[in-house]
């Protein structure tokens, strides 16, 4: 799914409202319309939206790609992170959705992939949420581990320079789930090199945890 404000004919002015909350409320609504509880991917600021959704709705199992802690879990984020904060502080103030420079996404996000990808990539992102932004530098989200009862995949990249591995296995001892990091990977780690091993390991996972009847409900439609 997309979250709002990316393919509407004025996204500026649903962006300025966009809060985290919204986009909790937008997956909560298609997990519900679900024939059964789904596995949810989530990636980076999604996984924080996902696992908040998780807390309130029944999902077969939760898979996280580069996933920022909560500051409650870890107080201190990365450095990287925390000089973004600084940079865009004043255009936070603001209150407008704005896109981060290009130099910063493909020193960031798009680290580990050929300088071409990086540029193409870069100059594809759109403006964001204000609030969203907000939400992924700060951290500051209250969530509850306990109430998250499915089984739990947390992945990422050895070399992201957003969310260290060791914040990540933070977060997976935290949820009780399981953890891996995949050596030379960024922070755009399913769009890198040898993405569909990782896809084949998180299918292997999810066969593993839940057995061939997700599987065959899918394919039934039994709830």
């Amino acid at each position: 799914m997309n979250f709002r404000g990316r393919f509407e004919e004025r996204p500026r002015a649903i962006l300025k409202q966009l809060s985290f909350a919204a986009c909790v409320e937008d997956v909560r609504r298609i997990i519900r319309s679900s024939s059964f509880p789904p596995v949810v991917v989530a990636h980076s600021l999604g996984g924080l939206v996902a696992q908040k959704a998780a807390e309130a709705e029944a999902i077969s199992a939760l898979v996280l790609l580069s996933c920022p802690p909560p500051r409650q879990l870890q107080p201190a984020a990365a450095r990287s992170v925390r000089l973004l904060r600084l940079k865009y502080a004043l255009l936070m103030a603001l209150g407008r959705p704005f896109r981060l420079e290009e130099k910063d996404f493909r020193r960031l996000w798009f680290s580990a992939l050929p300088e071409a990808e990086q540029v193409d990539l870069s100059r594809r992102m759109i403006p964001e949420s204000v609030h969203l932004i907000r939400d992924f530098l700060d951290r500051d989200i209250d969530l509850h581990s306990n109430r998250i009862r499915c089984p739990v995949l947390v992945l990422g990249g050895s070399e992201d320079p957003v969310v260290p591995a060791a914040n990540l296995r933070g977060l997976a001892q935290s949820l009780g789930g399981d953890f891996n990091v995949y050596p030379g990977h960024g922070h755009w780690i399913l769009g890198e090199g040898e993405g569909e091993a990782i896809v084949r390991d998180i299918h292997r996972w999810v066969v593993q945890k839940l057995g061939d009847e997700i599987l065959l409900a899918e394919f039934s439609g039994e709830e």
